[in-house]
């Protein structure tokens, strides 16, 4: 099964684990990890690393973060440097990128899922109007 690792700014990521389950019941090889306030960088990084390789059994991890550029993709890349395990990183993460994830990892492989839940985040941004043909 692949993993799938949440990183964002505080608890966004648990929320977004939290408010899926509501969906999809209880998911399993799922992780968030927080970067709060204070927290040191390098700590961050190594508590990255520790979660890919435990999250990994076999089918590698797909890892979403919040926002490109911003500290935890750094730490993920900073992070990739040092790992074996396969995983790919989505930047960006929306909830139903996390929820295509969670439904779909049984069905595709690490890279091919990757790809669709990039296809998912890009095809979910709609306009209410727009898609009511209001507009």
């Amino acid at each position: 099964m692949i993993g799938i690792l949440l990183l964002t700014h505080e608890d966004f990521g648990a929320g977004m684990i939290k408010s899926a389950e509501l969906i999809v019941g209880n998911v399993q090889h799922t992780l968030s990890l927080g970067l709060h306030r204070g927290d040191d960088i390098a700590t961050f990084k190594l508590k990255v690393q520790t979660a890919i390789m435990e999250l990994d059994e076999g089918g590698g991890v797909l890892v979403f973060v919040d926002l490109f550029g911003a500290s935890p993709y750094n730490a993920t890349a900073m992070a990739s440097q040092n790992i074996k395990p396969k995983f790919r990183c989505i930047t960006g993460l929306s909830f139903p990128m996390l929820l295509e994830a969670l439904t779909m990892r049984g069905n595709y492989e690490l890279v091919e899922l990757t790809t669709h839940c990039m296809q998912v985040g890009i095809d979910g941004v709609k306009e209410l109007f727009s898609e009511m043909g209001l507009l």
